[in-house]
């Protein structure tokens, strides 16, 4: 059987920035194994695999090159990006089914007409304090402890999959640390979360919140480029814990690796969108 699936960069209107996802529509009955070899065939962190729901407008399982996940962030962008750019869509506002549960996804239109950005509603925060030494995350970023602002409460959070927030003192420290995947992996395992969002105040642009890096070898992705899901969870634990109040903000994430990419984050009571815009890149046929 040959499949044909997009190549979709998020967060960015370019061919060489962004997060690439995979999106297929109209997905045949693929087995899981099938799925996870379409995303590794792609070289993309997770491909959307889209379904008819009978709870809401579709359903999306979403597969890394090694097993399922929740949710995915910028493969979610992707794919919503690219059904309203091809007229797949037949309203603004869309209900998505996931392991996560029931998402609103709201694409925004500019006045010309041309597509603003694909916002995602992400789950209720849930914070969970960690009982863990700090010399053990620094140890295995590679870092000395010193470097992390050990002012923020030690928490794992989840707008639908767990992350740990680890806030760096400095841009250059955040740009240069070599971090040790094999014991990143390790510790998160051990604690119940699927990467370290780790980020600094630091940022290269003045209206951005902060700069991000993402590692997250548990799902088989050293270094997530641009992550939709752990940008909502991480700004939503500074909210929670009185470092910003709720709003508007821009996360940077990407420009470190060479893909560069912009986060849109909305935060208002327990509510927490997601989004940005996308680049189809190409469309590739896979035969299984």
């Amino acid at each position: 059987m040959k499949i044909n699936v997009k190549r979709v960069n998020a967060f960015t209107d370019k061919i060489d920035g962004g997060n690439p996802a995979g999106v297929l529509f109209n997905s045949p009955q693929l087995t899981n194994s099938q799925m996870a070899f379409i995303t590794k065939e792609l070289k993309v962190s997770e491909t959307a695999f889209v379904y008819p729901s009978n709870k809401a407008d579709y359903k999306i399982r979403f597969f890394s090159p090694d097993i399922e996940v929740d949710l995915c962030g910028h493969a979610t962008i992707s794919t919503f990006y690219t059904m309203a750019l091809e007229n797949r869509l037949n309203k603004n506002s869309i209900k998505m089914e996931t392991i996560a549960g029931i998402l609103p996804i709201d694409i925004e239109y500019n006045p010309d007409g041309d597509i603003k950005k694909v916002m995602m509603t992400q789950a209720k925060p849930v914070l969970k304090d960690i009982f863990l030494d700090i010399s053990f995350i620094a140890d295995s970023l590679n870092i000395s402890p010193e470097e992390i602002n050990q002012k923020m409460p030690l928490q794992k959070v989840s707008t639908g999959l767990f992350t740990l927030p680890v806030c760096i003192k400095s841009y250059d420290v955040l740009k240069n640390m070599k971090p040790d995947f094999k014991k990143i992996k390790k510790i998160c395992k051990e604690n119940g979360f699927g990467s370290y969002h780790v980020f600094t105040f630091e940022t290269s642009e003045p209206k951005s919140l902060y700069h991000a890096r993402n590692f997250a070898p548990l799902y088989a992705i050293d270094e997530d480029p641009v992550t939709g899901t752990a940008n909502g969870a991480v700004c939503s634990y500074l909210v929670k814990n009185g470092v910003i109040e709720q709003g508007s903000f821009v996360c940077e994430q990407g420009d470190i690796t060479g893909r560069k990419g912009r986060v849109f984050v909305e935060i208002k009571n327990e509510k927490v969108r997601v989004g940005g815009i996308a680049k189809i890149v190409e469309e590739k046929e896979i035969e299984i």
